[in-house]
């Protein structure tokens, strides 16, 4: 199938859903997207190619990345990072050229520290430069990234809506830490992510993904290449399964797919400020609110999430699971 994003045409490949639960997927290939190679957030810091730090006079809403690699680094919208002052998500997908130290726009997950210390479990040694963030094995849930999506459409600053959003989930999960730290509230339903995540594999040339929580489509994610959506597997899905984990419901009626990717194509289209290489656009339509990355003619990351409008249909009597088929309404 073909979406047309801003003029640009991506032809997606849908593969055989998975299930687990009250959570459904629908693994994405995507065709003819270029060949171009990208540092990851998580190869980049491993290998020492990659510090993110605080700015030299440390604000909240933006912190220094610093590529020291010859190919370009690809930060992905949600993305956490951990320690220094506080720990931050990026706000959008960008992509910072080789040999380049830039600014990059940020949120707050952890509202309750601005100090150089402990957060969770992760600990700063006292020999150490406490000004860079270390990798997380986390991104922002799927409801904060929603919202985030959407204050980023309207021009809004977001920072107040991830700390609502942080809070939210906190009561959702009746678990708060003494910093309100997202990355703490995953650290402590770590078991049942990973029994949610065990039941979900990757196949081949898989680049991203559609996501089903009780029925209901609640996002899309889409990478350049099956090397990038490998990084981000684990993160983009506990992302939603945290959805899932907290809202569980079983619903045997299903949104339709295909109305689900053609309503991308019939969004509004905002393009963002120029920051790294590539072009950053923010859409929306009547079902939600998502961002797309270009670098070129290619795709680099794409996200769609829904704003809770439904497209639900009653799956006919006698019907399996096991195919994307079984999401389409073929009347």
């Amino acid at each position: 199938m073909n979406i047309v994003i801003d003029g640009m045409n991506v032809s997606l490949e849908l593969l055989n859903s998975q299930r687990y639960r009250n959570m459904e997927v629908i693994p994405l290939r995507i065709n003819r997207n270029g060949h171009k190679d990208y540092l990851t957030l998580k190869r980049g810091i491993s290998a020492g190619f990659v510090e993110i730090t605080e700015c030299e006079v440390s604000t909240v809403g933006t912190v220094l990345a610093r590529n020291k690699a010859n190919v370009p680094l690809v930060l992905i919208d949600g993305d956490e990072i951990v320690g220094a002052k506080q720990n931050r998500i990026m706000n959008r997908s960008l992509i910072v050229p080789p040999l380049t130290t830039m600014e990059v726009s940020v949120s707050c997950t952890e509202q309750g520290r601005w100090h150089y210390g402990t957060t969770g479990d992760i600990y700063f040694d006292e020999d150490r430069d406490r000004a860079h963030f270390c990798y997380s094995d986390v991104a922002a849930d799927f409801s904060t990234r929603r919202n985030k999506s959407h204050d980023l459409f309207e021009r809004k600053s977001c920072q107040s809506t991830v700390w609502e959003s942080i809070h939210d989930l906190e009561k959702r999960t009746s678990f708060r830490s003494r910093t309100s730290a997202l990355h703490d509230n995953f650290i402590n339903h770590k078991p049942r992510l990973d029994r949610y995540l065990n039941n979900f594999h990757v196949e081949y040339g898989q680049c991203g993904a559609i996501f089903i929580i009780n029925g209901e489509i609640k996002g899309l994610e889409l990478f350049a290449n099956p090397s990038i959506y490998q990084d981000y597997h684990e993160k983009i899905f506990k992302s939603y399964i945290m959805e899932a984990i907290v809202d569980f419901r079983i619903n045997r009626c299903r949104d339709d797919i295909w109305g689900f990717l053609r309503e991308i194509s019939h969004s509004e289209f905002r393009t963002s400020r120029w920051e790294g290489i590539g072009r950053h656009l923010q859409f929306a339509n009547d079902y939600g609110y998502g961002a797309v990355l270009f670098d070129g003619c290619s795709l680099v990351h794409l996200n769609y999430f829904n704003n809770g409008k439904s497209r639900i249909f009653r799956r006919k009597q006698g019907r399996g699971y096991g195919s994307f088929r079984d999401f389409v309404d073929d009347s």
